[in-house]
This record gives structure tokens, sequence and C-alpha cells, in this order.
């Protein structure tokens, strides 16, 4: 009867937690990727991300790109929550494959947005500093999309980023780039479709 009891009682604490913390509007900052190299693979948020935000659970896949140099790709992202609305989307700057090897994420793959889930939801993107490329159609028709930064280290560098043919194709809302000097070259066609945005 004890142990029952006992068992009650934390989960009626454990759900008191969580109405008091969705009552604030926290957001869980907890990243796991379920990529390369089995579930175990973890994500931290970018701790340079700008403006304070929050970011909601999510899970990426990334590739290895370079086993020496120690860098990945994130490949594709979506949530486990169909009804979560989304504010904030931070790439991270590292990703840890399951025997503990962190990697530099220096790419953004092919349609990594490609999740109906997300199309409507994601509002501001935050873009780490070591993104070196945006592949072709990478955050394609994301129609809430407003804002991405282009994040920057604790030195205030960047490095140089490449961003393909519609990359951000059809992002209706998306205003403009918060660049924080970083040189970012865009193909003719990254912002195919953007009405709104204004270099």
């Amino acid at each position: 009867m004890t142990r029952r009891f006992r068992a009650i009682a934390i989960l009626i604490c454990v759900v008191l937690v969580a109405l008091f913390v969705s009552s604030i509007g926290i957001t869980a900052a907890i990243w796991t990727s379920s990529g390369t190299g089995g579930d175990n693979n973890t994500v931290s948020p970018a701790a340079d991300s700008p403006e304070d935000w929050n970011a909601w659970a999510k899970y990426f896949d990334f590739q290895i790109l370079d086993e020496d140099a120690l860098t990945a790709a994130v490949t594709s992202f979506h949530t486990d929550d169909y009804t979560l609305n989304l504010e904030t989307v931070v790439i991270p700057s590292f990703v840890t494959a399951a025997d503990g090897r962190a990697f530099k994420v220096v790419e953004l793959g092919n349609q990594v947005f490609a999740d109906v889930t997300l199309k409507e939801l994601a509002v501001n993107v935050y873009i780490s500093p070591y993104i070196a490329c945006v592949r072709y159609g990478a955050f394609a028709n994301m129609a809430n999309l407003e804002k991405v930064v282009f994040g920057v280290d604790t030195n205030g560098a960047g490095v140089d980023c490449r961003l393909e043919d519609y990359a951000f194709m059809t992002c209706g809302n998306l205003k403009g780039f918060v660049l924080n000097g970083r040189n970012v070259d865009m193909s003719p066609n990254a912002v195919y479709g953007c009405e709104s945005f204004q270099a």
C-alpha cells in the first residue's frame, strides 16, 4: 500500500509541476536525435541563441560528413507532437553520436524541413555559427517563417555561409535575415517566391 501511495504522490507532483511550467510559458530546451548511431544520440541546443528564445523539444536526424574533422549535416527534422505550436527552430551547433563523440554541424541537408507538420508552425529560425551551407530546399514552403538569424560564437564570429537555390523557396512571410556580420552568399534563387523578403 505504501509503494502504491508513493507512486500516486509522485505522479501528482509531476502533473502539478507540468501544469505550473505550462502556465508560465516555459518550453523545454531538450534536444534528441534519432540519427546516425542509434537512438541514444543527443543534440544540445545552441547556447548562443539570441533573444533568450525558448525551444520545444524536437528531433534531428544527422549524417556524419567527416570522421576525422568531426563534422556532420542535419538531414531531417520532425516533432513528436503534431499539435505543437513551435515558435522557434534552433539549429544545434553540435550533435553527439551514440559513442560519445561530438560532431560540429556544418551543413543543413536538402529539404530538412519537409515534414508537413512544420510548414505552418515555425516562426523564427536560428542558424548556428558553424553552418557553412544550407542545401537546396532546406526551408522550402515554411509559410509562417518570418525571421532567420545567423548566429555568431562568443567571439562574435561565424563561418561564411552559402545558401543554395530554393533554400527558402516560397516562405511567403520571410521578411529578411539577421546576419550579425556573417558573410552569407545567396544563390540567385535562394529566396525564390518569398514575396515579403527584403535584402
